[in-house]
């Protein structure tokens, strides 16, 4: 690898190193210590010059020390396909949560303040499809609901 490396524990540090765009989750390092030439797994990759591995090395890089790493086989399609599908189930999610605060499909959820000075729930049913900001806009319309 580009730079060299030193080690505390699990954590490596790099000197002219590029970690972020050089190293994966998943791919080895192979670093030489007083025992000879160890591999570990990399766990994280935090930044160009930071980086987590699997389980510390026998001992401590506290030189400045060069280092190999292999990519670990890669299929970039199906990576790319989960990250778009665990993107898109995330705002599934969000719009899920914001329609069980505020109402879901057909229907408009409420406070409304009760003789009493607490809060009832009302639900109302919605005559057409309604986005969040609608729904918000017909709740900011109720005065007495106090999240508006």
């Amino acid at each position: 690898g580009q730079g060299t490396i030193t080690t505390s524990s699990t954590v490596v540090t790099g000197h002219g190193t590029s970690f972020k765009t050089q190293l994966h989750v998943g791919d080895a390092l192979l670093a030489r210590t007083s025992r000879g030439e160890e591999m570990r797994v990399i766990k994280m990759v935090l930044s160009p010059i930071s980086i987590s591995i699997s389980s510390a090395f026998s001992a401590d890089l506290k030189t400045p020390t060069p280092f190999k790493y292999i990519n670990k086989p890669r299929d970039v399609a199906r990576e790319s396909h989960a990250t778009a599908a665990k993107a898109r189930m995330e705002q599934e999610e969000v719009e899920q949560r914001a329609m069980g605060t505020y109402g879901n499909k057909g229907e408009i959820v409420y406070r409304e303040r009760t003789e009493h000075g607490s809060y009832r729930i009302k639900r109302e049913q919605a005559t057409t499809d309604m986005t969040r900001s609608d729904l918000l806009s017909v709740r900011a319309k109720k005065k007495s609901d106090r999240y508006c």
